[in-house]
């Protein structure tokens, strides 16, 4: 059947599909007056669609298709490696669904801008303080409009997010945060499952989770290193430093969010990838490999060049 629903700040007034490997979230979708279709089913990418994959096969299903496909729009949504919910999945898209990706790429430039012609930086709002500085070699991942003016495959998060990654401790963090950060939420990735972690990690993030959003968190962060998270007076350094892995306490990513229209929706209990587009900046440590991948979510800070 044809949509009812379009994303015009993405695929203008054409029709989209959603593929997924999970029968009862296509059915959700169908229901909601989606195209919907089974991604084990079909021979290449439909010319527009967002894709959830609820398993590392769809994911590597989905790359598969991706490069036999010429002409594709594509928005890629891992969500096993998130949360693989119906639930979870149900609030991802209307997330989505609820997104202005062309406004989100236009602030992308502007923050670009900004990035690129600074590189000390104050971050202040909501009772957090931080200066963050960058190196000269310094390089932000960032999508602009030109980036999907033609045919594409992105993650989800590319559209909503400015980031600097450091995900290689042998080269050079490329930028040096120090600060006190008022946190509204986390998430959570793990690409595979690690015997070497405890077997109760998982659960004990989703409970820190579930405090911050009840109480929000107090981050301190010193010379790239976390030493300090406080929820409702305790403190939660021993999970973090076990969960991490191998990266321990270091920073992994800073990012600054561009996802205005989502403020009104967001829900910081779910693991959703959507969560972090939001407007602010976020923190990360851990590869999400040897350990967990943790994003720390400040939605009321800001950042300000300091000439």
């Amino acid at each position: 059947m044809s949509t009812t629903i379009s994303i015009p700040s993405l695929f203008g007034d054409e029709e989209f599909w959603v593929l997924a490997d999970s029968i009862p979230f296509l059915d959700e979708c169908s229901q909601r007056g989606l195209n919907a279709a089974d991604i084990n089913e079909v021979k290449q990418l439909p010319l527009n669609s967002v894709i959830f994959s609820f398993s590392n096969s769809a994911a590597k299903l989905t790359l598969a298709l991706a490069q036999s496909t010429q002409k594709k729009r594509s928005v890629f949504c891992a969500t096993q490696v998130f949360e693989p919910s119906l639930h979870c999945a149900n609030y991802s898209l209307s997330l989505l669904l609820n997104s202005d990706f062309q406004e989100a790429l236009k602030r992308q430039r502007v923050v670009l801008n900004m990035l690129n012609s600074n590189y000390l930086f104050l971050l202040t709002g909501d009772g957090s303080t931080g200066q963050m500085a960058l190196s000269p070699k310094a390089e932000p991942y960032a999508l602009i409009a030109e980036d999907v003016s033609g045919y594409f495959i992105h993650s989800v998060a590319e559209f909503f997010e400015v980031h600097y990654a450091h995900m290689n401790p042998e080269e050079a963090c490329p930028f040096s945060f120090n600060g006190v950060l008022e946190v509204s939420g986390v998430l959570t990735v793990l690409r595979k499952p690690n015997p070497i972690l405890p077997k109760d990690i998982g659960m004990r993030l989703g409970l820190l989770s579930d405090k911050i959003f009840e109480k929000g968190g107090l981050l301190v962060v010193v010379d790239n290193e976390v030493k300090s998270l406080r929820v409702d007076n305790r403190e939660y350094m021993e999970l973090l430093t076990v969960a991490a892995g191998a990266r321990g306490l270091r920073l992994t990513e800073f990012a600054i969010g561009v996802n205005s229209e989502i403020k009104p929706l967001i829900d910081y209990k779910m693991n959703s990838q959507l969560n972090e587009g939001i407007d602010g900046v976020h923190l990360a440590i851990g590869d999400g490999s040897s350990g967990y991948h943790i994003d720390f979510l400040s939605p009321a800070v800001s950042v300000t060049p300091i000439v």
